[in-house]
């Protein structure tokens, strides 16, 4: 199996995998049930966006990538204290894997070829 056709579908893989993660986290810390998937395809898109920058030496997009995640959550003021450190539980841990996930696809992309595993299962 070619590397490209490889890595895209464990991109799928992972991605519908992290939606059930990201569906359980938001269960146990911020009480909301089922999939939402207006996030999910935000959450595809932060991580793609994080791995091409990355993937292209360009490290400074994990702190604009902060900036941007910050200014989005500013107003959530009309929610009680109990509901905002549940949410903040819920975005930081959520933040914190999605990073972890780019940051984790760019070092396969980079290192592919010296992947046992991935040589393994390539060919």
């Amino acid at each position: 199996m070619p590397k490209t056709i490889f890595l895209i579908l464990a991109f799928l893989l992972s991605e519908i995998l992290i939606a059930f993660i990201f569906a359980i986290i938001a269960q146990l810390f911020y009480h909301k049930i089922g999939f939402d998937f207006k996030s999910i395809f935000k959450g595809i898109m932060e991580r793609l966006f994080l791995f091409i920058a990355l993937s292209n030496g360009y490290s400074q997009a994990l702190t604009f990538f902060s900036a941007l995640k910050l200014a989005t959550r500013l107003k959530h003021n009309d929610q009680t204290t109990q509901d905002m450190e549940g949410f903040n539980d819920y975005y930081l841990l959520g933040n914190l894997l999605s990073v972890a996930v780019a940051i984790a696809y760019v070092y396969i992309y980079q290192h592919f070829d010296n992947i046992w595993l991935l040589k393994v299962l390539t060919s």
